[in-house]
């Protein structure tokens, strides 16, 4: 698999994402949400016969808890490189009430969303 477009290298007309799509990083549901408009211009450029002008840059989101009640979100590309959703809101490298928050009540609950398939 292509890491920055998502498609196949061997069979081009197979695109992937999530799980299945073996990029190095990014194996999260919040990777999904970037990947998604990544295949989406790859499949749609391909129908038309142009090259595709979207690529996926690793973007990954790892909720760490560091104990109850605090919890870092810590973003990052491919590079390694900090890219942070919420500049100014949520310090990436800080132990935070409100990212703990995140990570037990609204990521909880859209897992168990997607685990049964509503999501």
């Amino acid at each position: 698999m292509d890491a920055l477009t998502l498609r196949h290298l061997r069979h081009p007309e197979v695109w992937a994402l999530g799980d299945v799509a073996g990029v190095p990083k990014g194996k999260t549901a919040a990777s999904v949400k970037w990947q998604v408009p990544v295949v989406e211009d790859g499949l749609l450029s391909a129908i038309a016969g142009t090259e595709p002008t979207e690529t996926y840059n690793g973007y990954t989101s790892c909720p760490l808890i560091t104990r109850v009640g605090r919890a870092m979100l810590i973003e990052f590309d491919y590079n390694n490189d900090l890219v942070p959703s919420f500049p100014g809101l949520i310090a990436p490298l800080e132990e935070l009430w409100v990212s703990w928050l995140m990570k037990e009540v609204a990521l909880k609950a859209t897992y168990n969303a997607m685990l049964r398939g509503r999501a």
